[in-house]
């Protein structure tokens, strides 16, 4: 009895000894896992406040990038979105749009007496560097742009007096100087016939913005 008493107090006290080392041990674990849980949480906060610091700074650098990436086009091109408004001579087969379609073997002709005319619109704000114009039988040509949101307020833009070369086409290619537009007017002022055609004209430049 007494060697089991014995024995019972010291298991008695060897549990009390591996409770308290086991407790320390499970509160030492706790510590760790809360000291790498704060860390792991104080790493995620400043990865975190980095990547809100730097979004802005990456989205401006990229659209920088955009910009100095803006190609040039033809910008009276109806696949860019350029349109014919007004025209003050139409003919079924030869419709203005033709002169924009990017098809050379099509044009729009005018159906006597002058001054005859046609406006562009580009949809957008855009800058011209360099216009061709082909046409046949022209002799005086006015443009004039604007932009403004609707086709009003021209201004005088370009006035050229154009060779007539027989039995081929004009070809007129202009260097723009202030070349902003949303708008462009044509204004054929004489011709060296009683009729004139237009086959194609072509804008290269870049597009800016959109009309708002």
């Amino acid at each position: 009895m007494r060697w089991g008493r014995v024995g019972g107090a010291g298991s008695a006290a060897a549990l009390r000894k591996g409770s308290r080392v086991g407790l320390r041990s499970l509160a030492a674990k706790l510590r760790r896992t809360r000291r790498r849980g704060l860390q792991e949480r104080f790493s995620f906060i400043v990865t975190l406040h980095l990547h809100i610091g730097l979004c802005p700074l990456t989205t401006r650098s990229r659209r920088k990038i955009k910009h100095f990436k803006m190609k040039k086009i033809d910008l009276c091109l109806s696949s860019e979105g350029a349109e014919v408004i007004l025209a003050t001579s139409s003919d079924e087969k030869h419709p203005p749009e033709n002169m924009i379609d990017g098809n050379p073997d099509t044009f729009w002709t005018t159906t006597g007496m002058f001054p005859q005319e046609f406006i562009i619109c580009f949809h957008k704000h855009v800058r011209i560097e360099r216009l061709v114009i082909q046409s046949y039988f022209v002799r005086t040509l006015r443009i004039e742009k604007s932009t403004s949101k609707e086709p009003v307020d021209f201004e005088p833009w370009i006035e050229r007096d154009l060779v007539h070369t027989e039995g081929q086409l004009q070809n007129e290619e202009i260097m723009a100087r202030d070349g902003h537009a949303t708008y462009l007017r044509f204004i054929i002022i004489s011709a060296f016939d009683h009729f004139a055609s237009v086959h194609s004209v072509s804008a290269e430049g870049i597009a800016v913005s959109n009309l708002s």
